[in-house]
């Protein structure tokens, strides 16, 4: 008897909360990484993949690249099963295809957006800045060039300058996609780049009538900038 007045009380109170409109956290898959990882000095969680299914009642779904490392400290990709997500999240994260949606270097989270592979950039042990007439990049140690297909940085490679303007005005503070050219960022679902590294994606969003509309119904601005609460 106490037990069935216990779960009236707690239906009671959500009812009351929902009313008064207030309206309860729910978690992430992200935020299921972060606890998962929460042993690990260095992760990275990399939206891989997104779709909605359905037309009137709708699916929303994710599908993550996680990099882990490995006693080496050599970086290891992953790509995660489809994920069902909450509608708010997924419109949220909209323009974060092929991004990273949260790293941890040494220690410290970042769950703020960032260009994928920016944790790896400046240190010594994985590349080194480089030269070409008078631009300085970035460039990975011949034994970690994978590292640049794993993070798409064959025709996106990182100059010197976006990255000290990532990690003086944005770092820990908000989401960063790159410079603007031709007023569309460099990284993103809507840059270039992304656009032309994956045709299926664009393929499949085009043919889904779940996309058509849906984000001005649901009234997201479209850019996430950290997890949890």
């Amino acid at each position: 008897m106490n037990k069935i007045l216990n779960i009236s009380v707690l239906v009671f109170a959500a009812m009351v909360f929902v009313s008064c409109g207030g309206r309860a956290f729910v978690k992430s898959p992200v935020d299921d990484y972060i606890s998962q990882y929460s042993d690990q000095q260095n992760f990275a969680i990399i939206l891989e993949n997104m779709d909605v299914e359905g037309r009137f009642f709708k699916t929303y779904k994710h599908q993550y690249k996680v990099i882990l490392e490995d006693s080496e400290g050599t970086p290891v990709e992953t790509k995660s099963a489809w994920k069902e997500v909450d509608e708010k999240f997924f419109w949220a994260n909209e323009e974060n295809l092929g991004m990273t949606l949260c790293y941890k270097k040494d220690g410290k989270l970042e769950k703020n957006v960032s260009p994928p592979g920016y944790q790896y950039v400046g240190n010594g042990r994985y590349g080194e800045w480089r030269n070409n007439n008078g631009t300085s990049f970035w460039a990975f140690y011949g034994q970690y060039m994978f590292m640049s297909q794993m993070f798409g940085m064959m025709h996106r490679p990182i100059y010197r300058s976006d990255y000290s303007s990532y990690r003086g005005g944005y770092y820990g503070s908000k989401g960063y996609y790159g410079p603007k050219t031709g007023g569309k960022s460099k990284y993103g679902t809507s840059s270039a780049g992304t656009r032309k590294s994956r045709p299926d994606f664009f393929a499949r969003k085009s043919s889904r009538s779940g996309w058509s509309g849906s984000r001005g119904r649901s009234g997201h601005s479209g850019r996430s900038s950290g997890f949890g609460k």
